[in-house]
This record gives C-alpha cells, sequence and structure tokens, in this order.
C-alpha cells in the first residue's frame, strides 16, 4: 500500500507590489505542482501569501522554497506539510 500523497504549505511574506502574485506563482507552475489552495491578503505593509500544493517530492519542494526565496519581491518563506486525508469505505 503506498502512502498517501503529502500536501505541502509554503506561507510567503512579499512586499505589496502589483505583480507580487504573479511572481510567486510562477516557480510553481515551473515545477509543475498541483495547486489545491492559493490565498492572498494584505498584512504588516505588504502581502500574505499561502499556496498549498500537491504532487511534489520533498526536493521539489525544498527547490521552489529556495527559488522562491531568491525573488526580490518575497520577504520570506515558510515550508510545512501535512499528509492528505485518504477516503475510506
Amino acid at each position: 500500500m503506498s502512502a498517501p500523497p503529502t500536501r505541502w504549505s509554503f506561507l510567503i511574506d512579499a512586499h505589496a507590489e502589483s505583480d507580487a502574485l504573479i511572481r510567486v506563482l510562477t516557480p510553481f507552475a515551473v515545477q509543475a505542482a498541483d495547486l489545491t489552495d492559493v490565498a492572498l491578503s494584505r498584512a504588516n505593509g505588504g502581502l500574505r501569501i499561502r499556496v498549498d500544493a500537491e504532487g511534489l517530492t520533498r526536493e521539489r519542494a525544498e527547490t521552489l522554497l529556495h527559488r522562491l526565496e531568491a525573488l526580490a519581491v518575497v520577504r520570506r518563506v515558510g515550508l510545512g506539510w501535512q499528509a492528505a486525508i485518504q477516503a475510506t469505505g
């Protein structure tokens, strides 16, 4: 039996620039991540973006983390994970 897929959560604090969301989402497209949720809010004079993605190995998630950290629009990035819930029945 295979392990359930892992959902990665990227928590990103970014500068409040008009193209910040597009710049942050581009690396996810390059890595062919399956986005399951995206949330954006204003906080502390900037933007707080949460992106949940599936279909990434730990190595690809860490690569995304480093690519996001390198973006000029990004202040800081946090990475977490949760096991996806499987339906029984």
